[in-house]
């Protein structure tokens, strides 16, 4: 998973993360899906869920998913 991470620059690729960061499977692994670097994709924990459609809105997003500031790598 590591490979997976260094290949997205340690960024969650929705929001563009630095905190909390997953692995999602574009594809499930209940649907045939695999682990390949192709299939794979780093998220933060809050839109990991968001893609699941397991959000819960009484926590306001800027409290779970923070986007890096400008300028800041």
């Amino acid at each position: 998973m590591k490979r997976v991470l260094e290949r997205d620059g340690w960024r969650c690729q929705k929001c563009g993360s630095l905190e909390n960061l997953q692995v999602h499977h574009k594809i499930k692994r209940s649907q045939r899906g695999n682990g390949s670097l192709e299939n794979l994709v780093t998220l933060c924990a809050y839109c990991h869920l968001g893609e699941h459609g397991q959000l819960f809105y009484s926590v306001p997003a800027g409290r779970v998913c923070r986007k890096p500031k400008p300028g800041r790598k």
